[in-house]
């Protein structure tokens, strides 16, 4: 749509309003205020909510891998030849055999349900997630470290995978070692469902281990709830002999998951079957979906609301320049030129107001984990609990195309709260106009 300069040089104008007009120009100034709130939320939302299932992701298939491979009986038996299949496929970059299971953790008057893992040392170490926090290089380390920060603030003793690999030596996460007040050197018990027949009758299978290093992924669920141990200690522990519940297979970041795990599952052949990170954790990544959609309806309505806000500012707007209407009609303005006039209005309200929530929403978004600390540790609030949100910082991931599509979705609403005013400044009838003034 094509404006003149002449439309474009009169509709500024009646933007600034006079001082008997003084009215218009603050509702006009809340409807700009209205949609500038309304699209920087949006923005700082979806960049909430983007960022939270990125990282989640990001976490999960760091720790467990783009896809897994389980047997179709009682575990899955790892031989030399499924592995070099598994390495062979183009895009693999690692395939890791683990054992796990559920079992108790029990130390002193504490007891707590915990998933036992079992991997080979050097797999173990090969985890950045996992290893950094305890052995890994200074920039990396300090920030897994920054991320578990203790409540009190007390400097922690991470220990070392050096000792990892001998039997009985085990590494746990850093909440887990909080809420059963464990630390390096300390032994505590592991109870497992499997039974095992003695003199006394049936008992379950237990082991005395010890605390060797503590790990910090950075996500809850995985810092309370995960216990790694060697693969042997972890197969003799649930009597799984030499076999494994899952290989985990990292593939390089960019690939499509889909062809990858269709090139792996002719490799495993019929030895078992194979799943990605999103059929292990459907419900979750769901839920999360379809919150984010609910989410994005409720504060579309509220830049709706907003941009319709523009309706009321116009239609004073138009009652107030009647006599300039008419004028311009009798000038030979068309009832067009009137109505493109009008609309340069609701959409320079709309575009300023649009502007204006971009940059304050991509301003936010970019430092929300600061923000986020800040008013924390100023007014006591809890705004991103990890132990709610499974993440120890708040993330923001910015998507340009979304960004992009929410100030369209603003301006076109923006451009649908003008027509009415516009329309019924276009339909005005000169004579009547004349009277009138």
């Amino acid at each position: 749509m094509a404006f003149a300069a002449v439309e474009r040089l009169i509709a500024f104008r009646y933007l600034r309003a006079r001082r008997e007009e003084g009215f218009i120009s603050v509702i006009a100034g809340f409807s700009l205020v209205g949609i500038a709130l309304g699209v920087g939320t949006l923005i700082v939302v979806m960049a909430v909510m983007n960022g939270f299932q990125i990282e989640m992701l990001r976490q999960m298939s760091g720790i467990s891998g783009q896809l897994g491979v389980q047997g179709n009986g009682n575990g899955l038996e790892v031989t030399p030849d499924l592995m070099d299949r598994l390495r062979a496929v183009p895009g693999v970059v690692s395939a890791t055999p683990t054992a796990e299971g559920q079992v108790m953790a029990v130390s002193g008057e504490s007891a707590r349900g915990v998933l036992l893992r079992g991997m080979k040392p050097e797999d173990f170490r090969a985890r950045t997630p996992l290893s950094a926090a305890i052995d890994g290089p200074d920039g990396v380390r300090d920030r897994y470290r920054k991320l578990c920060r203790a409540d009190d603030d007390k400097p922690l003793d991470w220990g070392s995978l050096k000792e990892f690999g001998n039997d009985g030596t085990v590494v746990i996460g850093r909440r887990l070692a909080e809420i059963m007040h464990l630390k390096i050197g300390d032994r505590f018990q592991l109870v497992s469902p499997v039974s095992i027949a003695t003199p006394l009758g049936v008992m379950p299978r237990s082991a005395l281990v010890q605390v060797g290093a503590i790990f910090c992924a950075g996500m809850y669920d995985y810092d309370s709830n995960f216990v790694y141990a060697p693969l042997a200690d972890v197969q003799r522990l649930f009597g799984m002999g030499d076999k494994v519940t899952t290989v985990e297979v990292f593939v390089k970041e960019g690939t499509p998951l889909a062809a990858e795990r269709r090139l792996v599952t002719q490799a495993v052949g019929v030895q078992g079957w194979v799943f990605d990170w999103l059929q292990a954790n459907y419900g979750f990544f769901a839920a999360v979906q379809a919150q984010t959609n609910v989410m994005f309806i409720v504060l579309t309505m509220i830049v709706l609301v907003a941009a319709f806000n523009i309706v009321s500012s116009m239609v004073m707007l138009v009652r107030t320049k009647t006599g300039d209407i008419a004028i311009l009609r009798t000038m030979g303005a068309t009832s067009w030129s009137i109505m493109r006039l009008f609309l340069i209005d609701g959409l320079a309200i709309g575009a300023v107001g649009t502007a204006v929530g971009v940059v304050l929403g991509l301003a936010f978004a970019h430092n929300i984990e600061a923000i986020r600390q800040w008013l924390q540790h100023t007014f006591g609030l809890v705004l991103f609990d990890e132990r709610l949100y499974l993440l120890a910082e708040m993330p923001s991931h910015i998507t340009w195309t979304e960004v992009g599509a929410i100030a369209g979705m603003a301006m076109l609403f923006s451009l649908a709260a003008s027509l009415y005013p516009a329309a019924r400044a276009a339909q005005l009838d000169p004579v009547e106009g004349l009277r009138r003034e």
